[in-house]
């Protein structure tokens, strides 16, 4: 059995036993791996705090036949985000997106950046959980192969419109007059929505929630991005019907 290191972020946790607990880490070396924590809810301190969920801590581990917590301590911690149930409500989320993008054959780099990204934007930046839900369900959906085409109508190729409209299968930009020739489940998309979702698509990762819209438009993106993510990867998540029962109680 030998000792490995390994930074992660903790993205779901287990109860096992009577003290036990399974940990699920989202590593860059090693993908998503799950580490056994033996009597770690009897413990405190130090090594506790660091195997919490959405922390980002550096773990030696015994690599045996599963990977067993020896000992474990915090790079980043987002304290913020467990003390505001909508910030923590729509982390849940996330991380129940990326933990099944994790399964994924071909694997997706930017999984973990990303998901430390928005836990940023969100604890220290104060970025609106709206417009945060909706950049990382559109960047989650162009990285795992989903990528919508937003360059112009996908009919007549026509560069600009009065009135796009987004259509859901595709992932296709449909001006005016092609949508009534066109069957299908569409959007309205107005400009302000469609230039949010081109720069969401185009710009750095490191940039990804550094954009701002008025409430009108951030319900509009939220509301097209969830479906689209959704719609193409074909689940439901009940982490996000957690998240949206907190607007209803409002």
């Amino acid at each position: 059995m030998a000792h490995i290191t390994v930074k992660g972020l903790v993205i779901r946790e287990t109860d096992f036993g009577e003290a036990d607990r399974y940990i699920t880490v989202l590593t860059a070396e090693l993908g998503k791996i799950e580490v056994l924590c033996r009597g770690i809810r009897r413990k405190k301190g130090r090594i506790a705090n660091a195997v919490g969920l959405f922390c980002y801590s550096e773990f030696t581990l015994f690599s045996g036949r599963r990977y067993t917590l020896s000992d474990a301590e915090i790079d980043t911690q987002f304290w913020g985000i467990t003390g505001n149930i909508e910030q923590y409500a729509l982390c849940c989320y996330f991380a129940e997106l990326v933990n099944m993008a994790a399964d994924a054959d071909d694997g997706v780099s930017d999984l973990l950046p990303m998901f430390l990204r928005a836990l940023y934007a969100l604890d220290r930046q104060k970025r609106p959980v709206q417009t945060v839900k909706a950049a990382f369900e559109l960047r989650l959906a162009s990285e795992l192969g989903f990528m919508p085409d937003l360059t112009g109508c996908a009919v007549c190729g026509a560069a600009q419109c009065e009135a796009w409209s987004f259509l859901l299968e595709n992932g296709a930009l449909v001006c005016s007059s092609c949508r009534k020739r066109v069957g299908g489940t569409y959007y309205d998309m107005p400009q302000g929505v469609l230039d949010a979702m081109r720069y969401i698509l185009s710009c750095d990762g490191k940039k990804l929630f550094a954009f701002a819209v008025n409430a009108q438009t951030a319900e509009r993106l939220g509301l097209i991005c969830e479906r689209y993510l959704l719609y193409h990867l074909d689940i439901r998540c009940t982490t996000l019907d957690f998240y949206h029962s907190l607007f209803q109680m409002q």
